[in-house]
């Protein structure tokens, strides 16, 4: 009986200490400036561990797998950077999706960098594209991408694919055609972009009412380097235009 009640004293205690209340009394902080008086005790062989990787990363993004004919920079209304990669987003769905895609659509901040003349390597394309943004496949009614399309005008303008032809005026869509006809809003379309967009993210508001949406969890990334290396082994350099796919009064 002794033991019980001891055992009981215990846990009662083990179950307080537990449950103990604590608050703030003081908090206090200084700011330290983070410069290059901070390098002066070196640590060689962190150092030299950084330097192995470094070494071999080089080595891995140097490595050339293309040829660009031009230099090519993303901006509003199009561009030959945005422009390229959104038809290269809807060559792959043409190539995956049952049916073949509708439209590619690519934000114009999705690139972080431009591509350069000439050479192109794997470090390129990972400064271009430095997000991991995945593939994304999505079902829109005709009605909700004429709310994409709004949305465009009043930005000014995004990434598109060149079967799309778009007329802006005052910042709301005057025209809009895909394949040369005009958005039935009864119809089906089957969108290639990005998990970001397909979010509603970056005023895609209209893509959080998409029938389906399917992440192929293939990054964009990787889409754009295998495609430039197919170009590279048939012969083709890298090249883009300005067509007039959206067009600004």
């Amino acid at each position: 009986m002794r033991l019980k009640i001891m055992w009981i004293a215990c846990m009662a205690i083990l179950f307080l200490s537990c449950n103990q209340q604590y608050r703030i009394t003081e908090m206090s902080g200084t700011i330290v400036e983070m410069n290059s008086a901070l390098d002066t005790h070196s640590h060689s062989q962190m150092e030299a561990l950084v330097q192995s990787y470094k070494t071999e990363l080089d080595r891995e993004m140097n490595v050339v797998i293309g040829r660009s004919t031009q230099y090519m920079d993303y901006r509003r209304p199009e561009s030959l950077l945005t422009n390229l990669t959104s038809d290269v987003m809807k060559s792959y769905g043409d190539e995956h999706l049952p049916d073949g895609a509708d439209i590619g659509v690519m934000n114009v901040h999705g690139h972080r960098a431009t591509l350069p003349a000439g050479d192109v390597t794997i470090g390129n394309l990972y400064e271009i594209y430095s997000f991991d943004n995945t593939i994304t496949f999505l079902e829109l009614k005709g009605n909700d991408l004429k709310k994409m399309f709004d949305a465009y005008a009043r930005i000014g303008g995004a990434g598109i694919s060149s079967n799309v032809k778009l007329v802006i005026d005052k910042r709301k869509v005057k025209s809009v055609t895909i394949d040369g006809q005009p958005i039935d809003k009864n119809k089906i379309y089957h969108i290639v972009t990005l998990d970001y967009l397909a979010e509603g993210n970056d005023n895609m508001s209209a893509f959080r009412d998409a029938i389906t949406s399917v992440n192929t969890g293939v990054t964009l990334r990787d889409v754009m380097i295998d495609w430039v290396k197919e170009q590279t082994r048939r012969g083709e350099e890298i090249e883009s235009v300005l067509d007039g796919r959206i067009i600004i009064h």
